[in-house]
């Protein structure tokens, strides 16, 4: 699983990630960005939800999600624990 882990963190650049959950970001520098409608909540308008495309970091400042990576990210969004999470991210990614 550590193997995994480094493999996940290594490959999958969360600037790509959230491009590919996120069909309202638009932002594509580094550091924090606004990262589009919050995905967790029911969001009409943009500008609480801020992603990092460095460290795939996450923060809502509206409902309070957050976490530090993007397996972070997927455990929150799908309602699954941290191993279900690098396997989905290992399968969808084809790592």
């Amino acid at each position: 699983m550590f193997r995994q882990l480094n493999e996940i963190k290594e490959v999958i650049s969360p600037l790509y990630f959230y491009q590919s959950q996120l069909p309202s970001l638009t932002h594509q520098r580094s550091g924090w960005v606004n990262g589009g409608l919050c995905p967790f909540h029911h969001d009409h308008k943009a500008g609480s939800f801020f992603i990092n495309t460095d460290t795939g970091a996450f923060n809502c400042f509206s409902c309070q999600a957050k976490g530090g990576d993007v397996i972070a990210f997927t455990m929150l969004i799908n309602g699954i624990g941290f191993t279900d999470a690098l396997h989905q991210l290992a399968r969808d990614w084809g790592l």
